[in-house]
């Protein structure tokens, strides 16, 4: 039995070898004076059109056999015993609900990994295995059709650690591989309705009472006006009773910073902790346990929070001490921009413009990465005109996140024309608009702002505070360095001209499998590591230098709430995609070496032969010249 019986066609090769065999030319007689000046070589045959007797040589055997042998290998031959493979196409919940145990101790993962192991026991010779796990964007485990002991190899390597997502994504694309044939679903939440009744539907789960970190985070607050690092941790309850959760806040080594405490969770309720941080605290883990017993699901038991190095902006004034009253930056007998600084942490006042991050200014100034928001026209500036909302705003640009503009009188120059890109508008007219240059960026305001009431609104606080917010997003260094699982890490890097290329190496001990994990990314001004899956710290390196610290947590209540999980079987409408049969890759080693065997021998028997037709003309040769001399 053939995989590819059409190669068997390769087999007229050997008529054509045998006929060249049989048609040799025919040499025409010639008179010499003597035959020992023709050596043997020169009476060769060659092809012609009039058929010879057949010579039976070595050379003939070797070139049939390695055409029936070639026709082989291009056929594909497999075994005979009738047996065909199959592709098992086996799509996993890559959610991290899959890790809850229950009161047998043994998670949905483990259940959904033994009945994927017995599946593929059973599977025929020659059958081939394709794993897809799903989750924001499904990845394929094994496969497309790998072989049964590398998608069981790749099986064990499997955690599911994802939030709450879609499993259609992950379905189709298993359905694509599957070409035709079944696809086995493995979740722990049984909804055959959601699924194409191609897909065979094995859940493995059950109900269970949970408790989780619905959040937590780390901020610097002003308490008394002195600066101090907290954390924020909120508790969810997912129990059909009531719960005591044992909360601590500890540091790497798992030393207590801060003194523990229990909270009564009644069902389905939320609370709040607050945790004060020495100064310059490290990494810290919050832990939350249940009494007694604990709970289902551990991912999300635990919070991962690294410092945060600080970032601070640097922001500068230009305008005279009446305008600046009148914006709202400072006051009387106040320090310059005084209360813009009050607006957001982290915030310096500059005096020299050119190295400012952002210039409250009449005109454009500053250096080549300052932000300027330039105020025009000027208090002597000709006509004005007072405009009323609604105004058009780009309310999904930074800048005006929000913002209402709502009850604003607006005074501007209806001569002005703004350069650059509108933010906001009255009509076809421009009020503020912004330009990019590099890494520099104008924000041009056409206010009047003694006529206006825009300073005046809340709106003209916001608009100050996210100018800051969007150019410290800008600085060198992470933009954030607490993120939840499946969130993205960004890292902006200032590269010199000359740097050498490192890249930069984002590792870090995980919870769930305690396995290092670690990821590369080329040197790059930004550097960006998608989806990060493993919660746990993290360290960002580059030449083996610590740049910084980055905490991943699980914190997604809806995966957390394990109450709706179930179980339950569905066959699929559709068997397994049979594949067309695998030849042996055994057998078609020895098929090629075979090949290569006779043709060795063909050179040989042919170079054997041209030594001896040397040989016996060489006496004719001597005997020639002596009769010469």
């Amino acid at each position: 039995m053939f995989q590819n019986p059409l190669g068997l066609l390769a087999l007229l090769a050997v008529p054509v070898i045998v006929g060249l065999h049989l048609f040799r030319r025919r040499f025409r007689p010639r008179v010499v004076s003597a035959l020992f000046l023709w050596a043997d070589e020169d009476r060769t045959p060659m092809s012609g059109r009039k058929r010879d007797k057949l010579r039976s040589s070595i050379s003939l055997a070797c070139e049939v056999l390695a055409a029936i042998l070639l026709a082989l290998v291009l056929a594909g031959p497999r075994g005979c015993d009738g047996s065909r493979g199959v592709h098992l196409v086996v799509c996993l919940d890559g959610s991290a609900s899959m890790n809850a145990r229950g009161a047998d101790g043994r998670s949905a993962q483990e259940e959904g990994a033994d009945l994927v192991r017995e599946r593929v026991a059973e599977l025929p010779r020659g059958s081939r295995v394709s794993l897809v796990a799903s989750g924001p964007r499904p990845r394929v485990l094994a496969g497309p059709a790998a072989y049964p002991e590398e998608a069981l190899a790749a099986l064990e390597r499997w955690r599911p650690t994802t939030a709450r997502h879609d499993l259609a994504p992950a379905v189709a694309l298993s359905l694509q591989l599957a070409g035709g044939g079944s696809v086995l679903l493995v979740t722990d939440r049984y909804a055959p309705d959601e699924v194409p009744p191609e897909v065979e539907v094995a859940a493995v789960g059950e109900p269970l009472d949970n408790v989780s970190i619905a959040s937590a985070t780390r901020a610097a607050t002003r308490v008394e006006g002195t600066r101090r690092e907290r954390v924020f941790v909120t508790l969810a309850s997912h129990a059909a009773s009531s719960k005591t959760v044992h909360a601590t806040l500890v540091d790497a080594s798992g030393a207590e910073l801060a003194a523990p405490c229990d909270v009564p969770l009644e069902p389905g309720a939320r609370a709040s902790l607050a945790f004060d941080l020495p100064d310059g605290a490290p990494n810290v883990e919050v832990r939350v346990e249940v009494l007694p017993g604990g709970d289902a699901l551990a991912i999300d038991d635990r919070a991962f929070l690294a410092p945060r190095p600080p970032r601070v902006v640097g922001i500068a004034c230009e305008l005279d001490e009446e305008t600046r009253a009148v914006l709202g930056v400072d006051g009387p007998g106040e320090a310059p921009l005084a209360r813009w600084l009050a607006l957001c942490d982290e915030v310096v006042a500059v005096p020299d413009a050119a190295v400012a991050h952002v210039l409250l200014a009449r005109v454009r100034g500053g250096g080549p990465a300052t932000w300027n928001l330039v105020l025009q026209p000027a208090r002597d500036a000709g006509e004005r005109k007072a405009l009323v909302g609604p105004f058009l705003a780009e309310r999904r640009h930074p800048l005006l996140e929000g913002t209402t503009f709502e009850g604003i009188v607006w005074s501007a120059d209806p001569a002005l024309r703004l350069a650059g890109t509108p933010l906001v508008a009255a009509g076809n007219l421009p009020l503020l608009t912004e330009e990019r240059d590099g890494p520099r960026r104008i924000y041009a305001l056409d206010l009047d702002p003694f006529q206006s009431s825009l300073t005046r609104s809340p709106d003209w606080p916001i608009l100050l505070a996210n100018l800051v917010e969007e150019r410290r997003a800008e600085l060198p260094g992470a933009s954030a360095t607490n993120l939840v699982v499946g969130a993205s890490f960004m890292w902006r890097a200032t590269l010199p001209a000359d740097d050498d290329g490192a890249a930069f190496v984002l590792r870090g001990l995980t919870q769930t499998s305690g396995v290092e994990a670690r990821r590369e990314h080329p040197a790059r001004d930004v550097v960006v590591f998608d989806e990060l899956d493993r919660p746990g710290f993290h360290r960002l390196e580059r030449r083996g230098n610590l740049l910084t610290n980055v905490g991943v947590s699980f914190q997604d209540a809806a995966e957390s709430d394990l109450r709706a999980r179930s179980s339950g079987r569905r066959p699929a409408q559709k068997n397994d995609a049979v594949l067309l049969a695998v030849g042996s890759s055994v057998l078609l080693i020895v098929l090629l070496g075979g090949i290569l065997a006779l043709a060795l021998i063909d050179w040989k028997a042919v170079a054997t032969a041209s030594a001896k037709s040397t040989a016996r003309s060489a006496p004719d040769e001597m005997r020639g010249k002596r009769e010469k001399r």
